[in-house]
């Protein structure tokens, strides 16, 4: 993820999780042809990679379905606020000059 915000690589770093039931996998078959699988997506993960791409929507409906405390959900989501905040007036600050000593 550092190296994807600091541009030394083009492609984002996975951050899905899949899982596969009632048959082997990895195999010859695409995920798409399996009869049950799963995709995790964990959200602090996908909200870290849009901050940084610039893709950062905070709307509560850019959250999919996810089995969670609300609470705690709502809470992680202003923590990543503020986050974003502190790193966006970071990135307007000049650099800091050397103390005349």
């Amino acid at each position: 993820l550092i190296l994807f915000q600091k541009g030394q690589t083009t492609t984002p770093p996975p951050f899905e999780i899949f899982f596969c039931f009632g048959e082997e996998w990895p195999d010859q078959k695409p995920k798409e042809k399996k009869l049950i699988t799963v995709q995790v997506v964990p959200v602090a993960a996908r909200l870290l990679l849009e901050m940084f791409s610039g893709e950062l929507s905070w709307s509560a409906d850019s959250i999919p379905l996810q089995i969670s405390h609300p609470d705690l959900k709502d809470k992680m989501v202003e923590q990543f606020k503020e986050l974003h905040q502190l790193w966006q007036n970071q990135q307007r600050l000049p650099p800091a000059q050397p103390e005349p000593g």
